[in-house]
């Protein structure tokens, strides 16, 4: 199957169906990943907050298989504006925790 030729719907449609997953998984990766490394990097500051952007890099196949699984074409939105709004409510909350509980690196 050419994976590439799908639709963003048909590769998500796979991934919460569990048809062909990993596959559908890998396609939208690379279809996307620019798109939720640019909300990281827009809402998540390099300098006091490194180890939290690193950590949600790491994690980018799991939050789009995370966004994939809960996505609703019916609601009217593209996969990837969901993808990148779930990914900036993600490091918005994830901001605002951090700042009503500072961490204290230890060393």
């Amino acid at each position: 199957m050419e994976y590439e030729k799908l639709s963003d719907e048909q590769l998500v449609k796979n991934i919460q169906n569990q048809y062909r997953a990993k596959d559908s998984l890998e396609e939208l990766v690379c279809r996307h990943s620019g798109i939720y490394l640019d909300m990281i990097n827009g809402y998540v500051s390099s300098s006091n907050q490194k180890s939290l952007k690193d950590e949600m890099i790491k994690e980018k196949e799991y939050q789009i298989y995370m966004s994939a699984l809960k996505y609703n074409p019916e609601k009217g939105a593209k996969f990837s504006t969901y993808l990148g709004n779930e990914t900036k409510w993600k490091c918005l909350n994830m901001y605002n925790k951090n700042k009503r509980h500072p961490s204290v690196p230890i060393q």
